[in-house]
């Protein structure tokens, strides 16, 4: 009897904390070394954003010696569908980079009654969520879940190449422009094969903030839609004319059209945003950039679309704290600042705008100036939906088909139509 007390209470001391072997030791840091995680991601192919972001996979690989990350990269277009298809397969990625409008998309649908996505409300800490700016945070939300963490933020401004604007003696543009005076200096700036201005006319992406400058929205405050409100047909019109009616646009101009006059000093100006900037500085363009004009009947500045890219986890996830934690580290200050430096990627973070190495860089804090003018895109199962009427709207109106009064009243009643199916 005594000899089987002796046994037991050997027994007991080596279940005591710190009496664990060496190997057991190891068994744990091998189950560590077995979580995999799978990452899609949308940057473009051999980009310096792809670049950038292996790079900082292979930190968190190093800093997390347990975990492994396995990435592939999906087309941004496609990388609402593809997820959807691979998670209503269960084969979803643990993370995946997706786009506020494309939250919306996602949002209501469902595989045996779960959501795609995790919400990450209850993975982040009030002192997380703090670190981002609310309009952001805000953006990555639908219908309350938090279903991404913002990692950047774009929004289209006004770029110009100053030695065409030095050669026809034409002032630069600057906070003060009016439309008017766009439409004046692009006018001064046409001639022969130079054209004043470029931008892709039939685009509703470049409408968009047109149409908030000239006093209409997309949608009211209960997300109806309301393409045909007031100021709405005027923001057409004026677009539609540059090319139309004052010949300052290349006819037929398209967004990769666009980029090779301004890269071939073929335009003066471009409204473009931050993604194409490396490009027109590697192409040897003087590349300046200036807030978008104001309107002068509505006194409103043209306010672009903003729109959001950040991470998310996915509901299958088998791994939704590892996941969230790299979700975090790839929307960190660190991560985003050097994105910000590399690329000219425009940071979520509240600490980075007062970064002197982001606040200091022209470009950086001229598209962050442009942002803070622009207009947040609603994440909406209608905001993912609003594109297609507007096409047929934009080609009835180029046409001459339609007046544009009459093309935005069909796309909004068309939009609500489509809607009203999915209830």
């Amino acid at each position: 009897m005594a000899r089987q007390i002796i046994c037991f209470c050997i027994v007991v001391v080596l279940f005591l904390p710190g009496c664990i072997s060496s190997d057991q030791s190891s068994m744990v840091d091998d189950s560590d070394s077995s979580i995999e995680l799978v990452v899609w991601h949308s940057f473009a192919a051999e980009s310096k954003e792809q670049a950038t972001f292996e790079s900082r996979i292979e930190v968190f690989m190093a800093s997390n010696p347990g975990v492994e990350v396995k990435i592939s990269a999906i087309p941004y277009p496609e990388a609402d569908q593809q997820f959807m298809i691979a998670a209503q397969g269960g084969e979803a990625p643990d993370i995946v980079r997706l786009s506020s409008d494309q939250l919306g998309k996602i949002g209501d649908i469902r595989v045996g009654g779960q959501p795609l996505l995790e919400d990450l409300r209850t993975h982040l800490t009030p002192i997380d969520r703090a670190k981002f700016d609310p309009r952001a945070l805000n953006a990555m939300r639908y219908d309350g879940d938090l279903l991404g963490i913002p990692a950047s933020q774009d929004c289209l401004s006004l770029l110009y190449n100053p030695l065409l604007f030095d050669a026809a003696g034409v002032d630069y543009p600057n906070e003060n422009w009016t439309l008017d005076d766009m439409l004046l200096a692009s006018s001064s700036l046409t001639s022969g094969d130079v054209n004043g201005l470029a931008l892709p006319v039939k685009n509703a992406y470049w409408w968009f903030g047109f149409q908030s400058g000239f006093g209409g929205s997309l949608f009211d405050q209960n997300g109806t839609p309301t393409l045909d409100s007031n100021g709405s047909a005027d923001a057409m019109d004026w677009l539609l004319d540059l090319e139309l009616e004052h010949g300052v646009v290349e006819t037929g101009t398209q967004t990769e059209s666009m980029k090779t006059q301004f890269l071939s000093s073929k335009a003066a100006m471009i409204v473009d945003g931050p993604w194409n900037w490396a490009t027109y500085e590697a192409g040897r363009i003087p590349v300046q950039q200036s807030i978008l004009p104001i309107v002068s009947d509505t006194e409103e500045r043209v306010a672009p679309l903003v729109t959001y890219k950040g991470w998310s986890v996915s509901k299958q996830s088998l791994n939704k704290e590892w996941s969230t934690k790299l979700a975090l580290f790839l929307s960190s200050s660190e991560v985003q600042k050097e994105f910000a430096i590399e690329t000219y990627t425009m940071p979520t973070h509240v600490d980075l705008y007062a970064d002197p190495d982001i606040s200091e860089n022209v470009v950086i804090s001229g598209f962050l100036n442009q942002l803070m003018e622009g207009t947040p895109a609603p994440t909406t199962r209608a905001m993912a939906m609003v594109y297609d009427p507007l096409v047929t709207a934009f080609e009835n109106v180029y046409a001459g088909e339609m007046t544009s009064s009459e093309a935005l009243l069909l796309a909004d009643q068309a939009l609500e139509s489509d809607l009203e199916g999915l209830e």
